[in-house]
């Protein structure tokens, strides 16, 4: 039975335009709502082998920043800690002057062991549950030598530190590594043998109100070596700080990077929002045309021309 004369063909092509209309609707809302050109490396057609060596390649600098910004904040610590080593044995030496001068050891030893405990308690510093001077060794304090008493009670200094003697060492990016670890023992060493020797030297003659001539003579000595424990921290700290400005410079480096490849992806992948959505109205337009037409078009019959008998 024919009920229409030429006007399948004509449907059927209204019908094509209309779904391409609707197919393109979506797309162009889907690119207003995300922001994107699309979900697919095929989205972006002759640019897609572009697109993802930028996208591996940003996902690369983004580890290393997320990495060097941790080194950075450790050898920032390190920084504030080495300061306050350096500012320990001045005030180690201060207490030894003041000894010296005043001819009495009152008080002394009460200063000795907090400077002690102060030290222990920066060497065995955790940072995320590791301990950062303990070199390649991170779940153990570097120093089992709690108080000033298990100090003296250890047979050497050396037995106090439980550190390794592998420094930690960090990748900055593909090409350049820096030494960024600080073992107890090399920091500390000298120091905790001048605590040492000042404690044993009490246990068996006890500072005590009046110095005699051979405490005196004591602690002039010990008096005497620390600005070279004090200038081996220094040391060890500038050391710290050109790795610190090593580090930033690397940080630096991938900041400026990341900042580029945002650009760079963004200008490939992201959607032009008032092109889209300009589209998007002509789209809802031309899909209420055709709509119109088809409906138009499907009451169109031959008995809409045949007389009423």
């Amino acid at each position: 039975m024919i009920d229409r004369v030429g006007t399948f063909g004509l449907s059927q092509l209204l019908l094509s335009q209309y779904q391409n209309i609707q197919s393109s609707m979506a797309k162009t809302q889907q690119q207003i709502s995300s922001g994107k050109v699309g979900t697919q490396y095929a989205d972006v057609q002759d640019q897609s082998g572009v697109l993802a060596a930028a996208k591996s390649k940003a996902a690369g600098i983004a580890d290393y920043t997320a990495s060097v910004k941790n080194v950075v904040n450790r050898l920032n610590l390190y920084d504030t800690q080495l300061q306050g080593m350096s500012d320990l044995t001045a005030n180690l030496r201060q207490a030894l002057g003041e000894a010296l001068a005043t001819g009495s050891g009152t008080g002394f030893m009460e200063q000795v062991q907090a400077l002690y405990a102060e030290a222990v308690n920066t060497l065995n510093t955790q940072v995320d549950g590791k301990y950062i001077y303990g070199g390649s060794r991170t779940d153990t304090p570097p120093v089992n030598a709690p108080t000033l008493d298990d100090l003296v009670a250890a047979p050497s200094v050396a037995a106090v530190f439980d550190n390794t003697t592998l420094k930690q060492t960090d990748r900055l990016d593909d090409n350049e590594t820096v030494e960024t670890g600080i073992d107890a023992s090399d920091l500390a060493t000298n120091l905790f043998q001048m605590f040492k020797d000042i404690a044993t030297a009490n246990a068996g003659t006890p500072f005590g109100t009046k110095l005699d001539q051979a405490q005196t003579t004591f602690l002039s000595t010990q008096n005497a070596a620390v600005p070279a424990i004090q200038s081996g921290i220094d040391v060890a700290a500038a050391q710290n700080a050109a790795h610190y400005k090593q580090a930033s410079d690397a940080l630096d480096r991938h900041e400026t990077m990341t900042a580029y490849f945002t650009k760079f992806i963004g200008d490939i992948e992201d959607a032009d929002l008032p092109t889209a959505i300009a589209k998007l109205n002509q789209d809802q337009v031309a899909v209420q045309a055709s709509a119109r037409m088809i409906a138009s078009l499907n009451q169109l019959s031959l008995l809409n021309f045949l007389p009423v008998t």
